[in-house]
């Protein structure tokens, strides 16, 4: 047992590098941060809803995953006012997601909760 304990101390103090301090790991990255026009990178993009109103991206590529984010507490869906075929049901304070339309366009939408709720999901 002595033995064993002795092991683990050395396995550990040789994770330390030579100062002394533990070795640490590289910073992480994030492939998601906006492009200059204002759309997400790798295919990803960001709705968030908040005072009941849509914060939506400049634009999003086509086929890309959409999340929505709901920071109100009432809950409130992301439906195409016409064409799209999309129609996300968000709870208040959850995160949802969808795939953006295949064709290129501006798509309407709203909330079918609360009607007042309008905006425009541009896709290209």
């Amino acid at each position: 047992m002595t033995v064993a304990a002795a092991l683990s101390l050395a396995a550990l103090t040789g994770c330390a590098t030579q100062e002394g301090a533990p070795s640490a790991a590289p910073p992480a990255t994030s492939s998601s941060a906006p492009s200059a026009d204002g759309s997400a990178s790798a295919g990803e993009a960001v709705v968030t809803i908040r005072g009941f109103a849509y914060e939506v991206p400049a634009s999003v590529k086509p086929g890309a995953m959409v999340t929505v984010t709901n920071a109100d507490s009432a809950p409130h869906t992301l439906t195409a006012k016409d064409k799209g075929g999309f129609d996300v049901e968000i709870p208040g304070g959850a995160t949802a997601s969808f795939r953006a339309p295949d064709v290129p366009g501006e798509y309407g939408i709203i909330c079918s909760f609360h009607p007042q709720m309008t905006g425009t999901l541009v896709v290209k």
